[in-house]
Parts: structure tokens; C-alpha cells; sequence
């Protein structure tokens, strides 16, 4: 249930709207992952907003983070023009690579402002909702730079 390539096929895993992954499955995948990161794992998730509603252009957005992520990062579509990307082994720096190619792809697609947030698993984070939290934020402070793709990464809170 790790990659991207079990949620197809699976109409309890899949958005209907996209393919990729629904939020069961990214809750599922996220909470073994979280485990293995309080274990010494890397782990970070990216956030892709987009102020996309129409199911064409989202499942065409949804391809292209697809494509432009490995097969083993598991791409879900929450809903609302957001996609949540579970980078998995990948750190900070190896994020920052990842939200660069899926900038790039999403400027050739997109109709409007996107904004992407990255944050990664901090000691201090006790459960999976820590780091939700801490990437939202970061998608915040993306969303109001406005103005196409914005990095924010996520400050750790003490």
C-alpha cells in the first residue's frame, strides 16, 4: 500500500476526480511513514495549492505532479485544487529539488497561482497531525506571497 501504483484499481484508495491517491489512502501511507520518521526515516511532504476546480485541468495538474515526482512518493488529491505529496526518504534539501521540478511542470499547466509548501519531520513532532500542521502553515505563508509558485518552508515551533 506504499506507492502510488497500489492506490489504481482501487476505487476505496482513488480519487475519482484525479486517479492518484484520496485521503484514506494518504492517511494510511502517512501514518506507517510518520512511524518510521520518529525512527530515524526521512520524511517530508510537499503541498501543492491551486485554485483549480474543474475536474479536466485538476486531473491534468494531478498527471503532471505525478510525473514530475518518483513512483514511490505517494501523490494524493485532498480536494479543492491540493494535492499532498509524501516524499518518502527525502529530506529538506531533497524537497526543495523536488518542489523545483514540480514548479517548473506546473507553470506549463496551470491557469493561475500555485503555491507549494515543504516541511519535514522535526523530533518535537509527537503525531502525524504535528507535521500536516506545519506544512499547512507553510502553504500559508506560500499562498500569501501570491503571484505563481512560492516556496515557504515550514519553521520549526519550540
Amino acid at each position: 500500500m506504499l506507492g502510488r501504483e497500489h492506490a489504481s484499481g482501487h476505487p476505496a484508495l482513488t480519487d475519482s476526480d484525479t486517479g492518484l491517491a484520496n485521503l484514506l489512502h494518504f492517511e494510511l501511507v502517512f501514518s506507517y511513514m510518520f512511524q518510521a520518521a520518529d525512527r530515524g526515516a526521512p520524511l517530508t511532504v510537499m503541498l501543492v495549492s491551486t485554485p483549480v476546480t474543474d475536474p479536466h485541468l485538476l486531473r491534468s495538474l494531478g498527471e503532471t505532479v505525478g510525473r514530475t515526482t518518483r513512483s514511490a512518493d505517494l501523490v494524493a488529491h485532498l480536494g479543492s485544487g491540493r494535492f499532498l505529496v509524501i516524499l518518502l526518504g527525502t529530506d529538506l534539501e531533497g524537497a526543495q529539488v523536488a518542489a523545483a521540478r514540480v514548479r517548473a511542470a506546473l507553470q506549463e499547466v496551470a491557469a493561475g497561482p500555485v503555491a507549494i509548501g515543504i516541511a519535514d519531520y522535526r523530533e518535537y513532532m509527537k503525531e502525524p497531525p504535528d507535521l500536516l500542521e506545519a506544512v499547512d502553515s507553510a502553504i500559508r505563508k506560500a499562498e500569501e506571497a501570491g503571484g505563481g509558485v512560492e516556496l515557504a518552508l515550514a519553521e520549526p515551533s519550540e
